[in-house]
Protein backbone atom coordinates (compact mmCIF):
# COMPACT_ATOMS: atom_id res chain seq x y z
CA UNK A 1 0.00 0.00 0.00
CA UNK A 2 1.20 3.30 -1.15
CA UNK A 3 0.30 5.60 1.62
CA UNK A 4 0.31 2.69 4.51
CA UNK A 5 2.35 5.62 6.21
CA UNK A 6 0.49 8.70 5.49
CA UNK A 7 -2.67 6.71 6.52
CA UNK A 8 -0.81 5.44 9.35
CA UNK A 9 0.07 8.95 10.67
CA UNK A 10 -3.37 10.44 10.24
CA UNK A 11 -5.00 7.53 12.27
CA UNK A 12 -2.66 7.78 15.04
CA UNK A 13 -3.35 11.63 14.92
CA UNK A 14 -6.89 10.97 15.31
CA UNK A 15 -6.76 8.80 18.45
CA UNK A 16 -4.68 11.14 19.87
CA UNK A 17 -7.03 14.03 19.13
CA UNK A 18 -10.32 12.30 19.99
CA UNK A 19 -8.94 10.25 23.17
CA UNK A 20 -9.07 11.69 26.94
CA UNK A 21 -6.22 9.46 28.61
CA UNK A 22 -6.59 10.03 32.28
CA UNK A 23 -4.70 6.57 33.89
CA UNK A 24 -1.10 6.85 35.17
CA UNK A 25 -1.44 3.32 35.61
CA UNK A 26 -2.88 2.49 31.96
CA UNK A 27 -0.04 4.69 30.68
CA UNK A 28 3.02 2.59 32.61
CA UNK A 29 1.37 -0.14 31.16
CA UNK A 30 1.16 0.70 27.72
CA UNK A 31 4.26 2.17 28.37
CA UNK A 32 5.44 -1.31 28.88
CA UNK A 33 3.65 -2.50 25.84
CA UNK A 34 4.54 -0.27 23.50
CA UNK A 35 8.34 -0.99 24.28
CA UNK A 36 8.24 -4.08 24.00
CA UNK A 37 6.62 -3.53 20.59
CA UNK A 38 9.31 -1.43 20.33
CA UNK A 39 12.21 -4.06 20.87
CA UNK A 40 10.71 -6.48 18.16
CA UNK A 41 11.08 -3.64 15.36
CA UNK A 42 14.61 -3.12 16.54
CA UNK A 43 15.07 -6.70 16.54
CA UNK A 44 13.57 -7.06 12.87
CA UNK A 45 15.43 -3.54 11.29
CA UNK A 46 18.65 -5.31 12.17
CA UNK A 47 17.77 -8.51 10.51
CA UNK A 48 15.65 -7.62 7.14
CA UNK A 49 17.68 -6.69 3.75
CA UNK A 50 15.19 -5.16 1.97
CA UNK A 51 14.91 -5.63 -1.99
CA UNK A 52 18.02 -7.61 -2.13
CA UNK A 53 17.15 -10.95 -0.40
CA UNK A 54 14.45 -13.28 1.12
CA UNK A 55 15.16 -12.61 5.01
CA UNK A 56 14.48 -15.93 6.89
CA UNK A 57 17.11 -16.04 9.70
CA UNK A 58 16.46 -13.79 12.87
CA UNK A 59 13.12 -13.16 13.75
CA UNK A 60 12.39 -13.47 10.21
CA UNK A 61 12.31 -17.21 10.87
CA UNK A 62 9.85 -16.99 13.42
CA UNK A 63 7.24 -14.92 11.96
CA UNK A 64 7.33 -13.47 7.87
CA UNK A 65 6.22 -9.96 8.93
CA UNK A 66 8.13 -8.99 12.74
CA UNK A 67 7.90 -5.55 11.63
CA UNK A 68 4.11 -5.27 11.89
CA UNK A 69 3.56 -7.57 14.69
CA UNK A 70 5.97 -4.90 16.45
CA UNK A 71 4.05 -2.00 15.04
CA UNK A 72 0.86 -4.37 16.28
CA UNK A 73 2.18 -4.59 19.73
CA UNK A 74 3.38 -1.11 19.48
CA UNK A 75 -0.52 0.18 18.75
CA UNK A 76 -1.53 -1.75 21.51
CA UNK A 77 0.24 -0.32 24.04
CA UNK A 78 -0.70 3.05 22.47
CA UNK A 79 -4.55 2.13 23.16
CA UNK A 80 -3.80 0.95 26.37
CA UNK A 81 -2.55 4.57 26.95
CA UNK A 82 -5.32 6.18 25.58
CA UNK A 83 -7.49 4.62 27.44
CA UNK A 84 -9.82 6.23 29.82
CA UNK A 85 -11.99 3.28 32.34
CA UNK A 86 -14.29 6.83 33.03
CA UNK A 87 -14.91 6.75 29.49
CA UNK A 88 -15.70 3.30 28.76
CA UNK A 89 -17.68 3.84 25.29
CA UNK A 90 -15.33 6.60 24.17
CA UNK A 91 -12.92 4.18 25.07
CA UNK A 92 -13.91 1.05 22.76
CA UNK A 93 -14.81 3.34 19.93
CA UNK A 94 -11.01 4.49 19.91
CA UNK A 95 -10.31 0.65 20.10
CA UNK A 96 -12.64 -0.50 17.28
CA UNK A 97 -11.31 2.46 15.44
CA UNK A 98 -7.54 1.31 15.54
CA UNK A 99 -8.46 -2.32 15.12
CA UNK A 100 -10.52 -2.04 11.99
CA UNK A 101 -7.79 0.92 10.66
CA UNK A 102 -4.81 -0.42 11.23
CA UNK A 103 -6.31 -3.81 10.52
CA UNK A 104 -7.15 -2.98 6.68
CA UNK A 105 -3.62 -1.04 6.46
CA UNK A 106 -1.87 -4.03 7.15
CA UNK A 107 -3.91 -6.46 5.44
CA UNK A 108 -3.54 -4.87 2.26
CA UNK A 109 -0.11 -4.05 2.80
CA UNK A 110 0.45 -7.99 3.79
CA UNK A 111 -1.43 -9.30 0.64
CA UNK A 112 0.73 -6.74 -1.51
CA UNK A 113 3.99 -7.57 -0.21
CA UNK A 114 3.50 -11.73 -0.34
CA UNK A 115 2.20 -10.72 -4.27
CA UNK A 116 5.56 -9.15 -4.65
CA UNK A 117 7.35 -11.63 -3.43
CA UNK A 118 5.82 -14.57 -4.51
CA UNK A 119 6.97 -12.90 -7.77
CA UNK A 120 10.58 -12.04 -7.25
CA UNK A 121 11.38 -15.09 -4.74
CA UNK A 122 8.88 -18.73 -6.12
CA UNK A 123 9.08 -21.38 -5.01
CA UNK A 124 11.19 -19.94 -2.44
CA UNK A 125 8.75 -17.68 -1.22
CA UNK A 126 6.15 -20.43 -1.28
CA UNK A 127 8.24 -22.38 0.94
CA UNK A 128 9.17 -20.14 3.30
CA UNK A 129 5.25 -18.94 3.65
CA UNK A 130 4.07 -22.45 4.17
CA UNK A 131 6.54 -22.99 7.18
CA UNK A 132 6.66 -19.49 9.07
CA UNK A 133 2.88 -18.05 9.92
CA UNK A 134 2.26 -14.26 8.93
CA UNK A 135 2.01 -12.30 12.16
CA UNK A 136 1.65 -14.24 15.58
CA UNK A 137 4.56 -16.77 16.32
CA UNK A 138 4.43 -20.17 17.61
CA UNK A 139 6.11 -20.10 21.18
CA UNK A 140 8.61 -23.14 19.12
CA UNK A 141 9.76 -19.97 16.95
CA UNK A 142 10.11 -17.55 19.31
CA UNK A 143 13.97 -18.91 19.51
CA UNK A 144 14.55 -17.06 15.86
CA UNK A 145 14.41 -14.18 17.58
CA UNK A 146 17.97 -15.23 19.77
CA UNK A 147 19.62 -16.30 16.74
CA UNK A 148 22.34 -13.30 17.22
CA UNK A 149 24.15 -14.10 13.90
CA UNK A 150 20.96 -12.99 12.04
CA UNK A 151 21.98 -9.42 13.50
CA UNK A 152 23.99 -6.75 11.56
CA UNK A 153 24.94 -3.65 12.85
CA UNK A 154 25.90 -2.18 9.34
CA UNK A 155 21.80 -3.53 8.15
CA UNK A 156 20.16 -1.83 11.32
CA UNK A 157 22.26 1.60 10.48
CA UNK A 158 20.37 1.05 7.01
CA UNK A 159 16.92 1.06 7.84
CA UNK A 160 16.67 3.94 9.83
CA UNK A 161 14.33 2.63 12.57
CA UNK A 162 15.15 5.14 15.23
CA UNK A 163 12.49 7.21 12.92
CA UNK A 164 10.00 4.78 15.03
CA UNK A 165 11.81 4.82 18.23
CA UNK A 166 11.51 8.54 17.50
CA UNK A 167 8.24 8.35 16.93
CA UNK A 168 7.37 6.28 20.30
CA UNK A 169 9.09 8.80 22.54
CA UNK A 170 7.16 11.53 21.07
CA UNK A 171 4.08 9.67 21.37
CA UNK A 172 4.64 8.51 25.18
CA UNK A 173 5.68 12.19 25.55
CA UNK A 174 2.48 13.95 24.06
CA UNK A 175 0.15 11.25 26.07
CA UNK A 176 1.80 11.85 29.44
CA UNK A 177 1.36 15.81 29.15
CA UNK A 178 -2.15 14.97 28.16
CA UNK A 179 -2.25 13.24 31.32
CA UNK A 180 -0.44 15.56 33.56
CA UNK A 181 -2.18 18.86 32.51
CA UNK A 182 -5.55 17.09 31.90
CA UNK A 183 -6.13 18.17 27.89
Amino acid sequence: MKNRMLISYIVTLLLLVFAKPQSWELFWAGLAVMALGQAVRLAASAAIVKSKTLTTTGPYSAVRNPLYLGTMIMTTGLMLMLSSPADLPRTAGLWLAAVAAFGWIYYVTIKSEEVFLLSVYGKDFEAYAAAVPALLPTPAGLAGFFELSAYSKEVFRKNKEWRGLSATVLLAALTAARIHYGF
